[in-house]
């Protein structure tokens, strides 16, 4: 007994000799957050969401492909693929479509009982106005599991960007100021163009192309807004011509034969720019909106890849992922981390500036009520 006795002395003292040395050594440094992770350490097991994440990789691997509609210009589809692939060793599979077929295309899909995308990526409208009201989107929320995703603190506003009233079904990742006139350098003097109210001098009548106003309901929604309804029939005064092709409208502009649009989408704009087109943009100090360059993003239901689904949301909501597309598109992140010393500063939110957020389903909604008047206004200009 009492060597037993001594034993247990022996062993109470050597814990607390080790308890003291812990308490006397310098604290280390608490773990980086660990983003989208393809490993798990040496010899230790996966728990929680790293759990999670790796299982949904693996079977991901297995899927392979994931199936993106989105009316993003190509540039913007190529460089996404990329970097997924890259990231993953994952593959995108894109159908370019324009925004006002989107909707039609999947209905027509699903009368024939086929289920072929997972991501429906740009035509905002589309998916808030009529593929949520049909019941075919799906909950992306339960998906997110990365915790730099889940972190509301790192979002602008203090929430994960939801576009969505429920905040469950579709997502935007970028909010940045986006100005929605191009001129042609040539054509139009620096500083000819800083209201919208420039727009309407009589010498710029019948000079103007615009992006189809029922088609593209945003910019009449975003001009209503900040300028008022009377501007709306102002602006039709000065006979614009019509498009429901932005891209064929940037191609006027850039060869000078209109010296001005009012746009909707930022991606087209930007290829333009980059290839040294005799294009920019005008910026009206009345204001303009926060936007997300047509890449908001619904999951629908029924989804053919729902591993490659859940690893893509997680990635396009990350750090790494927003650092990349603001810097390739030129547009502000939604996420707070992601740096800006390498935006303009009319691409920077300005805190002291109150903008109208287009990226909500309020927004949406405006645009859709908007719909009969700007069918007045416009009408007789429509082919």
């Amino acid at each position: 007994m009492k060597g037993k006795a001594i034993a247990r002395v022996t062993l109470i003292g050597l814990l607390c000799s080790v308890l003291v040395f812990m308490a006397c050594s310098p604290q280390q440094a608490a773990a980086p957050t660990v983003t989208a992770p393809t490993a798990g350490p040496v010899g230790a097991k996966p728990q929680g969401w790293e759990a999670d994440w790796q299982a949904t990789l693996a079977a991901a691997k297995k899927e392979n492909n994931l199936s993106i509609y989105t009316a993003a210009g190509s540039e913007v589809r190529t460089q996404i693929g990329k970097w997924y692939k890259e990231k993953f060793g994952l593959e995108i599979d894109w159908t370019p479509i324009p925004a006002a077929q989107t909707s039609p295309k999947v209905f027509r899909e699903r009368q024939s009982g086929l289920y072929l995308v997972d991501i429906q990526m740009g035509a905002l409208s589309r998916q808030l106005g009529e593929m949520k009201p049909a019941g075919i989107l799906a909950p992306i929320k339960p998906l997110l599991i990365l915790p730099e995703v889940l972190d509301k603190n790192a979002w602008f506003g203090g929430d994960i960007p939801w576009v969505d009233n429920d905040k469950a079904y579709t997502l935007n990742n970028l909010l940045s100021p986006e100005h929605r006139i191009a001129i042609n350098t040539n054509l139009v003097k620096p500083g000819e163009i800083t209201s919208y109210n420039d727009l309407l001098d009589p010498k710029w009548k019948g000079k103007i192309a615009l992006i189809h106003p029922i088609l593209n309901g945003r910019v009449p929604a975003i001009l209503h807004t900040i300028m008022g309804p009377d501007y709306l029939r102002k602006l039709a005064a000065q006979q614009p011509v019509i498009t429901e092709n932005q891209r064929l409208g940037f191609e006027w502009v850039a060869q000078g034969k209109y010296p001005i649009m009012i746009f909707s989408r930022t991606d087209e704009f930007m290829e333009f720019e980059r290839a040294g087109a005799p294009i920019a943009k005008a910026i009206a100090k009345e204001g303009t909106t926060l936007a997300g360059g047509a890449i908001t993003f619904s999951m629908l239901d029924r989804s053919p890849h729902p591993n490659t689904t859940k690893i893509f949301v997680n990635w396009w909501m990350g750090k790494e992922l927003g650092i990349q597309l603001s810097k390739f598109l030129a547009l502000q992140a939604a996420r707070l981390d992601v740096p800006t010393d390498h935006l303009p500063p009319d691409i920077m939110r300005d805190p002291k500036v109150k903008y109208v957020n287009a990226e909500t389903e309020d927004f949406q909604e405006k645009q859709a009520k908007l719909r009969d008047l700007v069918q007045e206004i416009f009408g007789s200009m429509l082919k």
